[in-house]
């Protein structure tokens, strides 16, 4: 790795922070500086604009645990809705849908009639195993069981 593929930040903390650039890349809100690039294969997450930045990157841990990238837009709906959304944008076929009542559900493009999950997404173990629920099912691997925290 060159120098160039590193970024430095001194905060003024006792800690420096030495972040990898390349693999930076694994999460990214749609219009921002770390949106992913449109070609990158990912599960995509669209939520109402209520739900918080810090609740997106549980969703995002979770596929992160996996190896996946995650997406992330803001739109408003239900959830079905925004996760049937989610799913046609995504190029691995995969999408989570969060709605103002904190309900997620997971919808695929080869199933069109109903959500393929519907869960509570009001915690960040729930919202977690989300992320890693449709991060493992776009990799063709079993459900984890849900983990209570």
């Amino acid at each position: 790795m060159n120098g160039s593929d590193k970024e430095h930040q001194d905060d003024g903390s006792s800690f420096v922070i030495i972040r990898d650039l390349s693999m930076n890349a694994w999460f990214g809100r749609v219009g921002s500086k770390d949106a992913l690039p449109d070609n990158k294969p990912s599960v995509w997450l669209v939520t109402d604009s209520s739900f918080t930045y810090e609740e997106a990157l549980c969703i995002a841990a979770g596929c992160e645990e996996e190896g996946v990238p995650l997406a992330w837009d803001i739109k408003s709906g239900a959830s079905a809705e925004l996760s049937r959304m989610a799913c046609l944008r995504s190029r691995l076929e995969v999408g989570v849908g969060i709605d103002s009542d904190r309900k997620g559900t997971l919808s695929l493009i080869a199933v069109t009639d109903a959500p393929y999950i519907e869960h509570d997404a009001d915690t960040p173990a729930r919202l977690r195993w989300l992320g890693q629920t449709a991060a493992r099912i776009s990799k063709g691997e079993p459900i984890a069981k849900e983990t209570q925290e």
